[in-house]
């Protein structure tokens, strides 16, 4: 995956689907399975891509067209612009990928401090690479670090952290895909527009085996089924499975269940699951369900860039309270580099946002309720009783708060970093509306706190 304007075409290349409620499927009532509605989860890109740290995770591998690159500096500024590697080129990654100071205990402990309350990192990308010592496949931790099993050690620290345990697995490979596989386009001596393969030479696509040839369709499958189970059954309790890419006919989502009892499954693997999910672009309407907000805090890629830098605390904030205004969880990215550790920034953000949590923190807590935004305000808001909790966010910028169609308030407060004051304000046929003078606006959250009492 990857932050620009790629990010829309990449989930039908993967063969994601992500339409719950259109299958008929009805989620889990397990009781272990409950807990998602309104958490805060940190997802962990992390894969053979950070050694180079020039590109994401798997797409660097795609030929990208002419004018990607100065489309993504200009709307993304500097962290999106990105190097492209030929697949074999990518591939030798694997060779120097030696995360000699790997610490999951260092990370989660960060992570669960500044209020987070499950993990998700990437097992397997769509590049092959398996982050645990698979015995159906040949091409990760197994060959290149024997007697090492990266999964096991964040499984294990997310126990020791309190997180809930969540396991990124991509059923599409590139690698045992290599010879079907399109990595992009060129464009030749001619002016013509050809496909290009695994050195980025044009090839006939339409001379590329198929897909559901019988043995390659048998082969493809065990792997994803041998994969599965061996993530869902080697390591205890797992709580979430977050697929990226269609599982097709390998496994159906009863039969992993049977395994994890108290899992929770999102949609794209099979094209039903228990949540629905909103990647990078918040969603145009309210989900009618459970849902899950993803987005990128390191900036620029989902993996670790060596040129990254993380977005502010206030842009993570306000994209929290979109989602909890709306009741969903959200899922906020980092990436750890080919030592295996985060960078120094990321653990500023984590105690920038642990120190907000203990101010403000009550403000997005999971009893509260999801608000009336924007029917009736607008700004995302949670409501405690009489108590409304509007949150002014990084992006926010109006002249005034409105909420419409209410009584008089008792109280309205603003909250933020520098102060904690009453604001004026006044009703004006129904609607409350709140003067928001810009000097009193701070670059992490500004909360509105009205009681009507």
């Amino acid at each position: 995956m990857s932050e620009n304007e790629i990010v829309s075409a990449q989930p039908a290349v993967i063969g994601n689907v992500s339409r719950s409620e259109d299958s008929g499927y009805q989620r889990t009532q397990h009781p272990d399975a409950q807990w998602l509605p309104h958490s805060l989860g940190l997802f962990i890109h992390w894969g053979i891509s950070s050694v180079k740290g020039t590109g994401d995770l798997s797409w660097s591998m795609m030929m990208s067209p002419p004018g990607t690159r100065s489309a993504a500096l200009t709307r993304y500024g500097p962290p999106a612009v990105q190097a492209v590697l030929s697949p074999n080129d990518y591939w030798k990654q694997a060779e120097g990928f030696k995360p000699d100071r790997y610490d999951p205990r260092k990370c989660l402990a960060a992570a669960k401090e500044a209020g987070f309350e499950y993990a998700v990192l990437t097992t397997k990308h769509h590049d092959g690479y398996t982050l645990w010592p698979s015995e159906v496949s040949d091409f990760g931790v197994q060959k290149f670090l024997p007697g090492v099993d990266l999964i096991r050690e964040y499984i294990e620290a997310c126990r020791e952290c309190g997180l809930k345990v969540g396991l990124y697995y991509s059923p599409p490979d590139w690698l045992l895909e290599k010879d079907r596989v399109v990595f992009g386009e060129t464009t030749d001596r001619d002016g013509n527009v050809v496909a290009v393969g695994v050195d980025h030479e044009p090839i006939d696509a339409s001379a590329l085996p198929s897909f559901d040839e019988p043995e390659f369709k048998s082969l493809w499958n065990a792997q994803v089924r041998g994969h599965l189970y061996e993530l869902l059954t080697n390591y205890g309790q797992i709580d979430v499975l977050w697929f990226d890419g269609s599982s097709k006919d390998a496994v159906t989502l009863e039969e992993l269940r049977k395994l994890q009892p108290g899992i929770l499954f999102n949609p794209r693997g099979l094209g039903h699951g228990d949540y629905e999910t909103a990647e990078c672009v918040f969603p145009t309407e309210r989900p009618s369900g459970w849902w899950e907000y993803c987005h990128i805090w390191n900036d620029g890629a989902w993996g670790y860039l060596n040129h990254e830098t993380y977005k502010p605390l206030g842009w993570m904030i306000g994209e929290w309270a979109k989602a909890r205004a709306w009741g969903g969880a959200f899922l906020a990215n980092v990436g750890l580099d080919a030592h295996g550790e985060l960078p120094a920034t990321a653990y500023q953000r984590f105690a920038a946002l642990a120190a907000w949590q203990k101010e403000f923190g009550s403000t997005l807590a999971k009893d509260l309720v999801a608000g009336p935004w924007p029917v009736q305000c607008n700004a995302p808001a949670v409501l405690d009783g009489s108590k409304w909790y509007l949150h002014l966010g990084f992006d926010w910028d109006e002249a005034e708060v409105v909420v419409k169609g209410v009584q008089a308030p008792k109280t309205v407060r603003l909250w933020n970093a520098d102060r904690s004051m009453e604001l004026a304000w006044r009703m004006e046929g129904g609607d409350l509306k709140i003067p928001m003078r810009k000097s009193l606006r701070g670059v992490v959250s500004d909360v509105v706190e009205i009681d009507f009492a």
